[in-house]
């Protein structure tokens, strides 16, 4: 959609005009949901915390004053019902991410491939919710460092420092020894690390 014909459908629904709101959602619903799902880490959450995210941009509809994309501001009420929705939490509940759909195994390294993926979405989900959105949405999502700390209402050296972090954490989590076995000789088991 042409920022323009956005323009227009924003100033209508802003007008009260309901079949523009509901152009701006089609227009925006697969990348909100898309989010969502990085976010979450499941479809049915995923749903969720779209359609909460839509229904809070139409209550503040309002208050959008242009200053960034329509997509930003989708983007920084997604951030925001997140991280609500994660602070009223108890307990963090687990994440099946046996539900993301990863390439059959056609060779060992796919297979190797799809089980670091496995266990890099299980760490990510045993640190703070704030940690892992800014990761994500960097290396994930592909955003900038000022468009992370944008839609976080951070500075862009918070999210420099809360990115470089958490790959330092998956570089630790994951680093593996290399075994020095001497020439000639076979391994035992109390050799290896």
């Amino acid at each position: 959609m042409t920022v323009p014909a956005e323009t227009e459908l924003i100033a209508r629904a802003k007008r009260g005009d309901v079949d523009a709101f509901c152009l701006l959602v089609s227009s925006h619903r697969k990348s909100m949901y898309s989010f969502a799902l990085r976010l979450c880490g499941n479809h049915h959450d995923a749903e969720d915390l779209s359609q909460e995210v839509f229904l809070n941009a139409y209550r503040a509809l309002e208050r959008f004053r242009g200053d960034s994309s329509f997509h930003t501001w989708l983007r920084r009420i997604t951030v925001n019902s997140f991280l609500s929705h994660k602070r009223k939490q108890d307990l963090l509940r687990a994440t099946d991410i046996t539900e993301g759909e990863f390439p059959i195994a056609g060779s060992d390294r796919t297979a190797f491939n799809n089980v670091m993926v496995q266990q890099v979405l299980q760490y990510l989900e045993e640190i703070p919710s704030r940690q892992r959105l800014m990761f994500l949405m960097k290396h994930q999502e592909g955003l900038t460092y000022e468009e992370v700390a944008d839609c976080c209402e951070t500075s862009v050296g918070t999210v420099k420092q809360t990115v470089f972090r958490v790959v330092e954490k998956l570089r630790q989590k994951f680093h593996s020894p290399r075994i020095q076995i001497s020439e000639g000789s076979n391994a035992r088991l109390s050799e290896i690390p």
